[in-house]
């Protein structure tokens, strides 16, 4: 039952605060998330609803998962843990973003134990995608909403 971990890296051309608004806007995550996916606070953190203390419970397809913002500092850095729904313990999930080449170096790592002897491996692949896709849809929204916010016509004053 050895400890498993997994990391995703990707670009984005959006800056590192509209990545990071859509990962704290757990109620819009539909919004863009893969297909099925349901997501709201069961409790709001502080100093700001996804703050610190912060309970996210995420599901779809049948499951439900409770995790807690453990550390907030918008718009570079979450760490996150999960509480139930997963048969995982000592979960610790970090979320990096930081300004590069004029948008975004993402980094989300992962590292669990599996309370299922034999499971950690088969958890961690299963993790690593599901994790992956999220952050190809966030990308894919804030660099959207970017472009859609570029693309607005102007509105003449008068």
């Amino acid at each position: 039952m050895g400890e498993q971990s997994f990391r995703v890296q990707r670009h984005s051309s959006a800056p590192p605060s509209a990545i990071y608004a859509l990962l704290a806007d757990v109620p819009g995550w539909p919004r863009w998330a893969p297909a099925g996916a349901k997501a709201a606070y069961a409790r709001e953190g502080s100093p700001d609803i996804g703050g610190v203390g912060a309970i996210r419970r995420m599901g779809g397809y049948g499951l439900s998962v409770d995790e807690e913002i453990l550390e907030a500092r918008p718009p570079h850095y979450q760490r996150y843990t999960i509480l139930r729904g997963a048969p995982v313990k000592n979960y610790c999930g970090e979320v990096h973003l930081e300004p590069a080449g004029g948008g975004t170096a993402l980094l989300w790592t992962v590292r669990f134990t599996s309370t299922v002897p034999g499971l950690g491996p088969v958890l961690r692949i299963a993790l690593g995608f599901l994790i992956g896709l999220v952050v190809k849809a966030m990308i894919k929204a804030a660099e959207n909403d970017l472009r859609a916010r570029h693309t607005q016509p102007e509105i003449p004053s008068e």
